[in-house]
């Protein structure tokens, strides 16, 4: 079995090359499927990352649809300790680039105050177990505030991201879905 790093330089590679149009497309067929999800539908606060390098799973576009439709939507600031802040996003215009090249709310917008218990989050990485193990991008950041947070969470990914199994570590919290552009994984309890 391959290692973390090996395993995030293959899938970032593979990742880095698709095509603008596939990264697009298969986007838009993510957040289609994430928009029609009950707990997305009925989370009294949505915390994603804003989509910023290396094709990531584009998240513009759910973050605009959930303020259009009124939804709290709270997006993560790099903190000492290698924690998350979440401030709450007022508009789209917002936000600017931050540590490691990161969209987040400028300075104006940090306003912070703890996420709702049942807050859903929307969780990056560069690959994923079917069961919701991830590779991230190796600093631990979403997996200390997934070990602390009892809402739902969930991964996007595209189905070329998908691996069998990756190194599990003790400090590894596996996403409850993962959703891909072809299908939702997860138990069913959760959908």
């Amino acid at each position: 079995m391959m290692t973390k790093p090996e395993m995030r330089a293959l899938f970032l590679e593979r990742r880095t090359r698709m095509s603008a149009a596939a990264t697009r497309d298969k986007s838009a067929a993510i957040l289609a499927r994430v928009a029609a999800l009950p707990w997305v539908r009925q989370a009294p606060q949505v915390l994603t990352y804003v989509s910023s390098k290396d094709n990531e799973v584009d998240t513009f576009e759910l973050i605009r649809w959930l303020l259009q439709e009124g939804r709290p939507v709270r997006v993560p600031v790099c903190a000492p300790g290698r924690t998350l802040v979440w401030p709450e996003l007022a508009r789209v215009e917002d936000l600017v680039r931050g540590a490691f090249g990161i969209w987040e709310p400028g300075p104006d917008g940090r306003r912070t105050h703890d996420p709702d218990p049942g807050a859903v989050v929307i969780v990056p990485g560069v690959a994923f177990t079917r069961d919701g193990y991830r590779i991230g991008y190796g600093a631990g950041y979403f997996d200390r505030f997934l070990a602390r947070h009892a809402g739902p969470s969930i991964g996007l990914a595209y189905e070329a991201c998908l691996v069998e199994t990756i190194p599990v570590e003790p400090h590894d919290i596996p996403v409850d879905l993962v959703v891909t552009e072809a299908q939702t994984y997860g138990s069913a309890t959760f959908l």
